[in-house]
């Protein structure tokens, strides 16, 4: 459904400046959700001196604690989202509300399902947290675009951008969140498309910088700041990029062979305990897999891993995904996509550097995450963008990332066309 310049009226730049402020106050509330579950969850209260990260948090607490935890977590997953499937309105996803935007997507319901997200991941669940502030804040337009009576174009438009500012609001990424909006939900780059997007991209950016100031998602990362993007380096991108367009299709295979289960019946309920009590073990040896894989990032892009704990976090990773997904659990893919690409990449340059000349492995990881997420959630422009902005890092990033990037792509055309 297409917007043209003239649908570009006062009442819709209003929606969008009012969408983008609902989304920044979700990302803050949010926010300090999560982290209060995790403090509580991990630590039993508020860590001493203030905030914690979550990976200081999983580490310093027990084995017994996090086994704990994530058996919990597996009951509130039984549970709450049996109890929501059950009684609440049908779930709607974002992309369905945009393309559909006559359908309402049901507030309270969604408001549950996003809140509960937040919960499962600061208790443990090895999902991502970004899908809950963009579903919420579409959510939350819904009703606004009704009262401002916009049209169908026009409140397609809105939700796509309210979408966009959760996903901005969340990670602190103004121009990678338009772009998402534009590539992945519009699929148009229209100068009205363009203009709706970073309006309410950036209010909510800015809300979120009011109230909880300019979060850097991966800082302090030294040993990416003046890496040499030399001829073995971009050798070796090219030869990663093979082996995470492999990886993503086997990933995309793994997730397709899962059993599709009534998620309205509490049989849920022991499969949900079971898998997370899966999960839990893992993480008992493995705590880097607990949480959206934000921790596990942190360690591959800081080269503070051996090519065995790589290889050890991928496997657990995958399956820890994959066990949350069986249970009924929901959650992003975005976080978890990135650790399951930089350890694939981190593991591969272990290996090059045994027998050429070596690269950075961390800087190895960084474009490995790039890649595998922008292939498995078919936002290859978005995470280009993400990833650099996510980090404040050198755009000389984006000569590796394209040239990695490009090879996967490559690969997994001609694996499509071998198929069909």
């Amino acid at each position: 459904m297409a917007m043209e310049s003239r649908d570009f009226s006062l009442r819709l730049g209003v929606a969008l400046l009012l969408t983008g402020l609902l989304a920044g106050l979700v990302g803050i509330g949010f926010t300090h959700l999560l982290h209060a579950v995790q403090q509580l969850v991990f630590h039993g209260g508020w860590a001493q001196g203030g905030h914690a990260s979550f990976r200081e948090l999983a580490q310093q607490a027990s084995a017994g604690r996090r086994f704990a935890a994530l058996l919990a977590c597996g009951a509130v997953v039984g549970v709450c989202w049996t109890l929501l499937q059950r009684y609440g309105a049908p779930l709607m996803e974002v992309k369905t509300a945009v393309k559909q935007p006559e359908k309402d997507m049901p507030v309270k319901t969604t408001a549950c399902h996003a809140i509960l997200q937040i919960i499962t991941v600061g208790m443990g669940s090895p999902l991502g947290r970004e899908v809950a502030p963009r579903e919420m804040s579409v959510a939350l337009a819904t009703p606004l675009s009704g009262c401002l009576k916009l049209s169908p174009a026009q409140k397609s438009v809105v939700l796509a951008c309210a979408s966009g500012a959760g996903l901005a609001a969340v990670y602190n990424v103004p121009l990678a969140a338009t772009v998402f909006v534009l590539e992945t939900l519009l699929v148009a780059w229209s100068v009205p498309m363009v203009l709706a997007a970073l309006l309410a991209c950036g209010v909510a950016v800015l809300v979120v910088r009011v109230g909880l100031g300019d979060t850097v998602q991966y800082a302090h990362l030294p040993n990416l700041e003046n890496v040499a993007f030399d001829a073995p380096f971009l050798a070796w991108a090219a030869v990663c990029g093979v082996l995470i367009a492999l990886g993503v299709n086997a990933f995309a295979w793994s997730n397709g062979k899962l059993p599709k289960l009534n998620k309205a019946s509490w049989k849920m309920l022991p499969i949900a305990l079971l898998s997370f009590a899966a999960i839990g073990a893992m993480g008992m040896w493995q705590p880097e897999i607990l949480g959206n894989g934000k921790a596990g990032n942190q360690l591959s892009f800081a080269d503070a891993l051996t090519w065995q704990t790589a290889l050890a976090l991928l496997a657990t990773k995958w399956a820890a995904v994959l066990l949350a997904t069986v249970a009924g659990a929901y959650g992003g893919r975005i976080t978890p996509s990135m650790m399951l690409g930089g350890m694939i990449a981190f593991a591969s340059a272990a290996a090059w550097n045994a027998v050429l000349p070596p690269v950075s492995a961390g800087a190895a990881a960084f474009v490995g995450a790039t890649v595998f997420l922008g292939l498995a959630q078919n936002m290859r422009l978005t995470a280009v963008v993400f990833m650099l902005e996510l980090s404040r890092l050198s755009t000389a990033f984006w000569l590796p990332v394209c040239v990695c990037m490009g090879v996967a792509m490559a690969v997994q055309m001609g694996w499509a066309r071998r198929k069909a």
